[in-house]
């Protein structure tokens, strides 16, 4: 059936190096059952939040690197009013829920494209989950994207968008 467009909206999105408006187009299903109406937000964009992926993933990867909530909050230096350490724990706990289901798709693109991944061993290896995703995504990220600023995060929400995987 299809869907057709249905509007537009702007939004106020905080990345780490400035505040943007974005233009969100909306569309509508056409097939009589559905009848929905949707946003089609870019991968840099989770929905209703108003910090971009790569603040998120920031965030997540320094408490993971074992920084403190309350330093991360307080180090996190944003175009906007500071984020509180409840917020940030809200963002580690929603990725920590999404990274259970996207963490397989992560491996299985991954390992298809670059199965020659070297992966360190002993004390250099990554102490999380987390950990080895940041890690594998810095030496692979040149095999799945041409610009190197697209972050693990970013990429793994367009992974799951692809595949049609809700999270």
């Amino acid at each position: 059936m299809g869907f057709h467009r249905h509007g537009d909206y702007n939004r106020m999105l905080y990345t780490l190096e400035e505040i943007l408006e974005i233009l969100i187009f909306r569309f509508k299903c056409k097939h009589k059952a559905c009848n929905r109406t949707f946003g089609l937000l870019p991968s840099f964009v989770e929905r209703y939040q108003s910090a971009a992926v790569d603040v998120q993933e920031r965030v997540i990867s320094e408490l993971d690197n074992g920084v403190p909530l309350r330093v991360v909050a307080e180090q996190l230096d944003l175009p906007t009013q500071p984020y509180s350490e409840k917020s940030l724990w809200r963002w580690k706990k929603k990725w920590d829920q999404k990274l259970k289901v996207l963490e397989p798709i992560f491996w299985q693109t991954v390992l298809s494209r670059v199965p020659h991944l070297h992966l360190p061993r002993g004390s250099q290896s990554p102490r999380s989950s987390r950990g080895w995703l940041f890690l594998a995504w810095k030496e692979v990220r040149s095999h799945f994207t041409d610009s190197l600023k697209v972050g693990c995060l970013q990429w793994l929400i367009h992974l799951a968008r692809l595949q049609a995987v809700t999270v």
